[in-house]
């Protein structure tokens, strides 16, 4: 589908600019998006948990992730009293346990969109997702579409995210390695992006009984491979990362293991009213997980510089691609960046995959202090703490929550 032709589709279904752009009332402020100084919303991070599963092997227990959140008080310290589990590891329609990862919190507090591998078939790699929609409270979860990793609009009523542009089912159970197969996830992580993944939006249904409208493809570029959508708080540009199909090299990890490095992976930006795409990295680093700050002004991403560096730090630049600034420097890993509502902190996962714990620092790097989530069961592992995700929990009028 042409650029002309997309956008006379995007007109069609009712997407234009000013559908997703934030909408403000009389009083200049934002319709439908949680307001704390309404005192009708709270701080609150949203993250996937293997800490039900403590039980089982690490790596059998991040399978069976759930999703959790936590608020925060007004000195920014989390609220343990607040510490909510969300998912129960739904059984999917092929009688399969789900894993609950990549939450993230609609702008009005109410909803949230998250990966769940429920739904795939017994034949396909365990990695395979489709996004799933909620109440803030866990209920009503209901199936969206093929997809990953998903970002909503400023005024909430659409998501983009990261899907197979064929939509074809993967025929075989381990993802394969290059030339890859269409449909198939390019790794074992989850939320993976598959061999021929584009950035895809779709409009969020109002309530479960809404009709499902399918996806739009708007970037349809099958030479090459992107994901990690985030959009802009002014609804008017979707950043996210590409790389050349042909740009997977596995490399031994420092300690054992597989990696796959792809060191033209850059960070770009699509400008809806035109579809036009400028990347704004060109380096040889990799990046991934690109996050707008609330103000638009600057962007926090993941960033390694293989072999120099074979982990992921966190690092942060200019929205148009100046200033990169480094601003972790561990011997693990360091990934999904997310930015406070206020702008002034970041929440981030840190540690080995398996055994990662979240933490909050300021904007420029600096307090970096650790989420405390306790196991369950005292003495028991905590299990893994990954993908935060940062928003307001709209709480009621009064704000009890």
């Amino acid at each position: 589908m042409n650029k002309q032709f997309l956008l006379m589709a995007l007109f069609t279904v009712g997407i234009v600019v000013p559908a997703w752009s934030q909408e403000v009332n009389h009083f200049n402020r934002p319709v439908g998006k949680c307001d704390p100084s309404t005192s009708h919303c709270v701080s609150t991070i949203v993250f996937s948990s293997s800490r039900d599963h403590a039980n089982l092997r690490p790596i059998d227990a991040l399978a069976r992730s759930e999703i959790y959140r936590i608020s925060l008080n007004d000195d920014g310290t989390p609220n343990i009293d607040t510490l909510t589990r969300l998912t129960e590891n739904a059984v999917g329609v092929y009688g399969l346990f789900g894993g609950n990862i990549m939450a993230k919190l609609s702008p009005d507090g109410k909803k949230i969109v998250f990966d769940s591998n429920r739904d795939r078939t017994p034949s396909e790699p365990l990695n395979t997702s489709d996004l799933f929609l909620m109440k803030a409270d866990g209920r009503n979860q209901t199936r969206l579409t093929r997809g990953s990793s998903a970002t909503w609009s400023p005024n909430g009523k659409y998501i983009a995210f990261h899907a197979s542009a064929s939509g074809n089912t993967c025929p075989v159970s381990v993802p394969p390695p290059l030339p890859g197969i269409s449909g198939c996830p390019i790794k074992l992580d989850g939320g993976a992006a598959t061999w021929d993944s584009d950035i895809f939006i779709m409009r969020v249904p109002d309530d479960e009984n809404d009709f499902v409208e399918p996806p739009i493809n708007i970037t349809n570029t099958p030479w090459y491979i992107e994901d990690d959508a985030d959009w802009s708080p002014d609804g008017t540009q979707i950043v996210f990362t590409r790389h050349p199909v042909t740009d997977l090299t596995p490399e031994t990890g420092p300690f054992g293991g597989t990696l796959l490095v792809s060191n033209r992976t850059e960070i770009c930006k699509l400008t809806l009213a035109t579809l036009n795409v400028e990347c704004v990295t060109s380096n040889d680093q990799e990046e991934r997980a690109p996050a707008w700050s609330p103000d638009g002004k600057k962007i926090a991403y993941m960033c390694r510089n293989y072999p120099f560096n074979p982990r992921f730090e966190i690092c942060v630049m200019n929205a148009d691609g100046t200033g990169q600034t480094q601003l972790t420097n561990n011997a693990v890993l360091d990934a999904t960046p997310t930015w406070s509502p206020d702008g002034q902190r970041l929440v981030f996962a840190n540690g080995p995959t398996m055994q990662a714990q979240l933490w909050i620092m300021r904007a420029d790097g600096t307090d970096k202090t650790q989420i405390v989530i306790p196991p369950i069961v005292p003495g028991a592992s905590p299990g893994a703490n990954v993908d935060p995700g940062w928003g307001q929990l709209w709480v009621g009028g009064r704000g009890r929550h």
